[in-house]
């Protein structure tokens, strides 16, 4: 747990509860809160105080939250924070025996009006700077991630994915092969020529029987892993150009296909015929992706915005708007509730699915950022950079825990293991990286 001095003199209550300066702002909350704690629900208008998140911020709503006096000084003295993602209360350890320890997982009130709810932003910042002090939930918190083995690949990587049933690792590579790898020894088990030119992107079937391409030329195709026979062949040249994503939707039944064609493409995951046809990009598009239950399907690219569909309408529901460049990749959460996308701005957005609200921007230095991916319990986020750098952060405040050095060239592309044990970083050094977390 972060140390806490007085050195941090700014979060330190005033003397007065209530100063002359933010009675005002006490006045707004009020009426804003109803009359009660956001957190306790306590009704005794005497003993609330409004408590700045950011103590050096604006004296405005989305700076403040209405509080009981006692809730207000353990905010302010990093005892008592707010998860910037599910709103729930997080106490330090040593509150859990005490009276507080019930607050633990309450959700904070918020006002009626969206103008009069507090940031978002500011919450994560304040729960950054006050990180509280938790158990290992998994083995991503127990170590920095150590270099277990380095795959050489003979070109370019691109892409990569591991099977869902946990046997196989695919790469996919710019001389136009699919490489297999056998878990959990990595011995090359089968190279399929895709005959598609660069491999764009690469997806397994839920049931890890079948895996699909994408390529520059000649559109998608799909193999049966067994025996590596080609079982059909998606899009053309002529009418859709190149390919630069695809995804089989969880529960097998369509493929999803996008690229140089400002189209998203649906396909019979079972015959490779078409099915339907979405329409609304404007210009190509990197990336699509389903959402866990395979209601929602989610595309985006060269037009900035993340367009977000209703598979069984085909009715586009939802359009994301944030990222100031190119977007190349997207990922979401294994709960289905967390969007996280990435482009050449360098930014990533964590986004909620539910309302289409951006909660947190993750700022990076290193460039264009060409790849993200959840931890299989999603408390984590792995992203591929142009300046050869692989992050990790939190989900849930969207710090940053590791930094991973080692590729010469450009990252692009990253993917967990289905038990989260480990990390898999391809890049433009022709290498694949496998950090351990055990």
């Amino acid at each position: 747990m972060q140390q806490r001095s007085s050195s941090h003199s700014s979060f330190e209550p005033p003397a007065d509860p209530v100063p002359s300066a933010l009675d005002s702002l006490w006045q707004t909350l009020f009426v804003a809160y109803d009359g009660a704690c956001a957190i306790s629900g306590c009704q005794v208008g005497a003993v609330l105080r409004p408590v700045l998140i950011d103590p050096q911020g604006p004296a405005e709503p989305h700076n403040a939250l209405l509080l009981r006096a006692d809730l207000q000084l353990l905010f302010q003295s990093g005892l008592l924070t707010i998860d910037a993602m599910t709103l729930e209360v997080l106490i330090a350890p040593e509150l859990r025996d005490s009276e507080y320890g019930a607050l633990a997982g309450r959700r904070l009130r918020q006002p009626s009006r969206l103008a009069l709810r507090p940031s978002r932003q500011t919450l994560a910042a304040h729960h950054r700077f006050f990180r509280l002090e938790q158990p290992p939930l998994s083995s991503l918190a127990v170590q920095r991630p150590l270099l277990r083995q380095m795959i050489a690949v003979q070109s370019w990587v691109n892409s990569l994915t591991f099977s869902p049933d946990r046997q196989m690792l695919a790469i996919g590579s710019w001389d136009g092969a699919i490489r297999l790898w056998r878990l959990p020894d990595y011995q090359m088990i089968r190279v399929i020529s895709g005959n598609i030119g660069e491999i764009n992107a690469i997806d397994f079937s839920p049931d890890s029987q079948l895996i699909a391409a994408a390529g520059r030329q000649h559109g998608v195709r799909v193999w049966r892993i067994e025996d590596g026979e080609l079982l059909f062949h998606l899009g053309d040249e002529q009418r859709h150009g190149a390919f630069f994503s695809v995804a089989f939707q969880p529960n097998g039944r369509f493929i999803a296909t996008a690229g140089w064609d400002p189209v998203v493409y649906l396909w019979d995951a079972q015959n490779g015929q078409p099915v339907a046809e979405l329409p609304g990009h404007e210009g190509l598009i990197n990336s699509v992706t389903f959402s866990p239950d395979s209601s929602l399907l989610f595309s985006a690219g060269y037009d900035r915005v993340i367009r977000v569909w209703d598979v069984d309408s085909r009715t586009l529901v939802q359009t994301l708007r944030g990222h100031s460049d190119a977007i190349f990749s997207m990922t979401v959460s294994p709960d289905g509730r967390l969007l996280a996308s990435a482009g050449s701005d360098g930014a990533i957005f964590v986004w909620r699915v539910a309302d289409g609200q951006p909660l947190q921007i993750l700022a990076t230095p290193s460039g264009a950022c060409f790849d993200v991916a959840f931890s299989p319990d999603g408390r984590y986020l792995a992203s591929a950079h142009y300046g050869r750098i692989v992050r990790v952060w939190h989900v849930s405040d969207g710090g940053l825990r590791w930094e991973l050095s080692g590729h010469n060239e450009s990252v692009t592309c990253v993917a967990f293991t289905p038990d989260g044990d480990m990390l898999a970083s391809g890049s433009y050094d022709a290498t694949v990286r496998i950090w351990s977390f055990q």
